[in-house]
C-alpha cells in the first residue's frame, strides 16, 4: 500500500502523461542548414564556458537570455518560433520537439507576462528581471511538459513526507516550512534561485498554474510577491535544512527515475517490492558511472573557464603591476597563478569513488519505508541563537584567520607580491567552490559515508576557503564583464545574422522549387 503522497504523486503524473499523450504532436517546422547550426552550437558554447553554469540549468538560462535580448533590447513581442529557432540551433533541443502551436504558445506567455508587467506599473529593476525570469522558465516547462510535471509533482511529495518532521530551534512553525520548502527542492533537484523562485511563484499566485490568474489583481500584489520570494530564497535556514534530508531526497530520486522512465506503469512498480528492487539496483549500478563522467564534463568546462579568466587576468593585473611597478617580471609566482588553480580544478573533479552494495541496501530499505508507511526520521537543527553561538563564531573566525594567514606566510615565502597573492586566494576560493559544488552532485547518491581522520581534517581546514568561494561566486557572477561584452555586444547582432542566413537560405530553396 502506498503512502498518501505517493499515491498523489502517481494518480498527478499520471493525470500528467495522459495530458501529454493526447496533446498535438510536434511536426518539426524547422530546417536545420548544418554550417549555421555549428556555429549557433559553437556561440553558445563558448558563452557557457565564460559564464559557469550547472548544466542542468543550462538551457532555462539561455532561454533568459534570448528573451531578455529579443523582447526588451530588440522590442520583439511574438518571438516563439524565433526562440525555437534558437534553441534548435543552438542544440538545446532537437528540431523534432518544435510546432507552430508551441511557438505560439510561447508567444502566449510572453505576452502574458508583458501585460502583468505593465500593469503592475514596474517596467525595470527587481521586479521586471524577475518576470521574465518566470518566463523563461514557464517556456522551458512547455518545452518539456511531462518532465517539469514529474519534477514538481515529486517535489511536492517530498516536501509533504517530511512536513512535521522537521523543526528548526528558535524559528516558527510557518518559518520553518516555508524553507524545508525550499531545501526540498534544492536537496531533491539541485534548482537554483531561478527555478526555485518559479516554484515559490506557483505556491504563492495558484490560480496562475490552473490558468484563471486575474492579471490586474496579480498585478496590484505583486511587489510584495516578489519581495516575499526573494526574502524566502536568501534565508540561509534552507541550507541547514538541506543537509539533514539528504538521505531522503536519494530515496526519493529513485522513486523520480522510476517514474520518468515508466510514467504510465509508476503506481505499478513503486507498488510492486520486487521490481522497485530490482529497477533501483540496476540504475544505481548505472549511475554512478555515470556520474564520473558528468563530473569530468563539468570539471574540464570549468577548467576552461577558470584558465581562460586567469590568462585574462593575469595579462591585464599581474604582469603590469610586476612590469611598471615591480620594475621586472617574476615568472615562479606568476606561472603559478596561472596554471595552479586550473591543475588543482581539474585533479579534483576527476573522480570520486563508487557505490557498494552497503549503500545500496541502505538505500533500498529507506525507499521501503518512505513508500509503504510513509515513515522518516525526525529532524532538527539548532538554527537560533544559543550560548554556544558567540564561541561558535568565535572559533570560526579563528580557523578562517589561521588558514588563509598561514597560506599568505606561505605564499611571501615563495615571494609572491601582494597582487599576486590576492589573485592567488580570490581563484583558490574560488576553485574549492567549483569543486565542492561538482563533487556534491556525485556523493548526493551515497547514503553511507565513512571518512577517515586525513578527511575530515581536509574538510574543516577547507570550510573557510569553500565558504568564501561560495560568497565571491555569487557577489560577482553580475558583473562577468566577458559575459557582458557577449550578451551586449557581439549576441545581437550575430543572431540577427544567423537568423538573416536562415531566412535567406530557405527563400533559395523555394527558388529551386520553383523551377523544377
Amino acid at each position: 500500500m502506498l503512502s498518501e503522497p505517493i499515491r498523489e504523486l502517481v494518480e498527478r503524473v499520471q493525470a500528467a502523461e495522459e495530458a501529454e499523450r493526447v496533446r498535438p504532436q510536434s511536426e518539426g517546422i524547422f530546417e536545420m542548414n548544418k554550417i549555421i547550426s555549428k556555429a549557433a552550437s559553437f556561440y553558445e558554447k563558448v558563452r557557457y564556458l565564460i559564464d559557469y553554469r550547472e548544466e542542468h540549468t543550462i538551457r532555462r538560462a539561455a532561454l533568459e537570455r534570448i528573451l531578455k535580448r529579443r523582447v526588451f533590447i530588440e522590442g520583439k513581442r511574438e518571438s516563439g518560433e524565433i526562440l525555437l529557432q534558437e534553441l534548435v540551433d543552438g542544440k538545446y533541443i532537437q528540431k523534432e520537439e518544435t510546432s507552430e502551436a508551441l511557438g505560439k504558445e510561447i508567444d502566449a506567455i510572453i505576452t502574458k507576462f508583458l501585460e502583468l508587467l505593465r500593469q503592475s506599473g514596474h517596467q525595470n529593476g527587481q521586479v521586471a528581471r524577475r518576470l521574465v525570469s518566470f518566463a523563461a522558465t514557464e517556456i522551458d516547462s512547455r518545452i518539456s511538459p511531462l518532465q517539469y510535471a514529474i519534477d514538481h509533482e515529486t517535489a511536492e511529495a517530498f516536501y509533504r513526507t517530511m512536513h512535521g518532521h522537521v523543526s528548526a530551534y528558535g524559528f516558527s512553525e510557518e518559518h520553518t516550512n516555508s524553507q524545508l520548502y525550499c531545501a526540498a527542492w534544492r536537496s531533491l533537484l539541485s534548482a537554483d534561485n531561478d527555478r526555485l523562485a518559479y516554484a515559490l511563484w506557483l505556491l504563492y499566485v495558484p490560480e496562475w498554474k490552473h490558468g484563471n490568474a486575474r492579471l490586474e489583481e496579480v498585478a496590484g500584489k505583486l511587489p510584495a510577491i516578489i519581495a516575499k520570494i526573494k526574502s524566502v530564497i536568501e534565508d540561509s535556514l534552507q541550507w541547514q535544512l538541506a543537509p539533514k534530508i539528504k538521505n531522503e531526497s536519494i530515496y526519493f530520486r529513485i522513486i523520480r527515475e522510476a517514474i520518468l522512465e515508466t510514467p504510465q506503469s509508476a503506481g505499478r512498480v513503486l507498488e510492486s517490492a520486487r521490481d522497485l528492487d530490482a529497477f533501483a539496483r540496476g540504475f544505481l549500478e548505472k549511475k554512478y558511472e555515470k556520474e564520473n563522467d558528468r563530473i569530468r564534463q563539468s570539471g574540464v568546462r570549468a577548467v576552461v573557464y577558470l584558465f581562460i579568466t586567469k590568462m585574462t587576468v593575469a595579462l591585464i593585473v599581474e604582469l603590469p603591476y610586476e612590469l611598471f611597478v615591480l620594475g621586472g617580471v617574476h615568472y615562479f609566482p606568476l606561472a603559478v597563478n596561472v596554471l595552479f588553480h586550473p591543475l588543482l580544478l581539474f585533479g579534483l573533479t576527476r573522480r570520486v569513488g563508487a557505490l557498494d552494495e552497503k549503500n545500496t541496501e541502505a538505500i533500498i530499505e529507506g525507499i521501503h519505508r518512505v513508500i509503504y508507511e510513509g515513515a522518516v526520521r525526525s529532524r532538527r537543527v539548532g538554527g537560533g541563537y544559543t550560548r554556544l553561538s558567540l564561541a561558535f563564531g568565535f572559533a570560526y573566525v579563528l580557523l578562517f584567520f589561521i588558514v588563509f594567514g598561514g597560506l599568505i606566510g606561505a605564499l611571501q615565502l615563495l615571494k609572491f607580491n601582494p597582487v599576486s597573492i590576492i589573485l592567488f586566494l580570490f581563484f583558490l576560493a574560488l576553485v574549492s567552490y567549483f569543486a565542492f559544488r561538482i563533487r556534491y552532485q556525485a556523493r548526493r547518491w551515497k547514503v553511507v559515508h565513512d571518512q577517515g581522520a586525513l578527511a575530515v581534517l581536509a574538510g574543516v581546514l577547507a570550510v573557510p576557503i569553500v565558504r568564501a568561494g561560495r560568497w565571491l561566486s555569487q557577489t560577482f557572477s553580475s558583473i562577468n564583464v566577458f559575459v557582458l561584452i557577449m550578451d551586449f555586444i557581439i549576441e545581437t547582432p550575430f543572431k540577427r545574422l544567423l537568423n538573416f542566413s536562415n531566412q535567406f537560405l530557405a527563400y533559395l530553396r523555394e527558388k529551386a522549387d520553383e523551377m523544377r
